[in-house]
């Protein structure tokens, strides 16, 4: 897809919108967004993600719009900006997608054996065995089951190493079962 033509009309709302009038942005929102969607369909071969990502992309554009001088290349300036945003997304959700599979994958117990256990526990004696464990591992164990967080935030929330907290989930689910079984 070509970069729009700008039109010396289209100049002014620029320099208005650089100069702080949100009307004067709006309208270069308005005249741009299809644009900019299209140009990240290309990337995400999704339409409405692409239509949210484009919120992003003016964004950035209102943050950087202040900086722009080359009026006659806002089209080649915008996808830029446009395929910059686009290649963020991909790479975010290409490593989401393999944290998840890595968790899934190191996380994994046969649901038989988990049904077959929680069906032969109390739940006193689980409580018991989880008061058995180490504070930090306590907490890890508690933010992932109870919580829902997933590894990665987990990690952020209390400033551990994404493998340590795998590893951690690992060996104690292998020696509680051991305890209980």
């Amino acid at each position: 897809m070509k970069n729009p033509r700008i039109t010396q009309e289209e100049i002014g709302i620029i320099k208005k919108a650089q100069a702080g009038s949100e009307s004067a942005f709006s309208a270069l929102y308005h005249r741009y967004k299809p644009f900019v969607e299209n140009v990240l369909f290309q990337y995400i071969k999704d339409m409405d993600e692409a239509k949210d990502i484009a919120n992003v992309v003016f964004l950035k554009v209102h943050d950087k719009l202040s900086m722009f001088t080359a009026y006659d290349s806002f089209g080649g300036w915008l996808r830029i900006i446009t395929n910059r945003v686009a290649i963020d997304y991909l790479r975010t959700k290409q490593a989401n997608v393999q944290d998840i599979e890595e968790e899934r994958l190191s996380l994994d117990i046969p649901s038989s054996t988990e049904d077959d256990l929680v069906n032969r526990l109390t739940q006193k004696q689980i409580l018991a065995e989880f008061k058995k464990l180490p504070e930090t591992t306590r907490k890890v164990f508690e933010l992932f089951y109870a919580n829902d967080m997933t590894v990665d935030e987990i990690s952020k929330a209390l400033s551990i190493p994404k493998g340590t907290i795998k590893s951690t989930l690992s060996r104690t689910r292998r020696k509680l079962r051991k305890r209980l079984i």
